[in-house]
């Protein structure tokens, strides 16, 4: 008598399937501490002759003057490397107390040169992550006119919500939206000027001429790995505890 096919109970689709999840979060979250990491295994030089080409390195010093700056839109300030935010205040299920959420973010860099006591260390290439001292701009409630160059540059990216629930709740709600000041928006820039203090990991180029960047920060390399890897960090405890669950759910251990 041929036996009855297997069919899995929902304890043991349930525990795969949160093993998989487990798997991909931690797979993705070691890979970005890992890069992050890089600040640390980099090594440290003042002038490219000190370099081999290819090798992991990272270099402090200034911001030498580039005609191919960036603007800040919010600021209007010539910078070199940029990354900025608009925040929404609001409240969620897991935080019941208001706070700001990012709804629009991004970074920009151009190449540049970082001047050290040795002479200048070309940065051929635009950094992919750019983690610098946070400015806030402004911070407007809903009822707040906006600084003309924010308004023009919300009314030009059509990704950025003109009015949310947050700032346009339901008539009966509103008295208390307006107290607990939801909606208002807070405009920031991380931005990288002429003159300033920055370190910058990346790869020497081939001919050891200079960096192809990885990170732009003005901040020591203890302190940009943790920022750099603090959601990193939450996914993976996150992903821990998705494995470790899976894995009991699936009776392996």
């Amino acid at each position: 008598m041929a036996s009855p096919p297997f069919q899995p109970s929902i304890t043991t689709l349930f525990g795969g399937a949160m093993l998989l999840v487990g798997l991909v979060v931690f797979a993705v979250s070691a890979r970005y501490v890992w890069r992050a990491t890089s600040v640390y295994r980099a090594t440290e030089i003042s002038d490219t002759g000190d370099s081999v080409a290819g090798s992991l390195v990272r270099v402090s010093g200034t911001v030498a003057h580039h005609d191919a700056a960036l603007v800040a839109p919010f600021s209007e300030t010539k910078c070199v490397a940029l990354r900025y935010q608009i925040e929404e205040r609001r409240l969620n299920l897991l935080n019941p107390i208001p706070w700001y959420v990012t709804i629009h973010e991004a970074t920009g860099a151009v190449e540049f040169t970082v001047e050290t006591s040795a002479g200048s260390v070309p940065i051929i290439k635009p950094a992919r992550t750019v983690t610098l001292t946070k400015r806030i701009i402004a911070t407007k409630r809903v009822d707040e006119a906006r600084l003309e160059q924010i308004q023009t540059f919300e009314r030009d990216h059509d990704d950025i919500p003109e009015t949310t629930v947050w700032r346009d709740p339901p008539a009966v709600l509103q008295p208390l939206f307006r107290f607990l000041a939801l909606g208002s928006r807070r405009y920031s820039e991380q931005r990288a000027e002429t003159g300033d203090s920055v370190t910058v990991v990346g790869r020497s180029t081939e001919d050891a001429t200079g960096i192809d960047p990885l990170v732009v920060s003005d901040r020591p390399p203890g302190n940009t790995v943790f920022r750099m890897t603090k959601s990193s960090i939450v996914g993976l405890l996150v992903s821990f505890t998705s494995i470790l669950l899976g894995v009991v759910l699936l009776g392996v251990l």
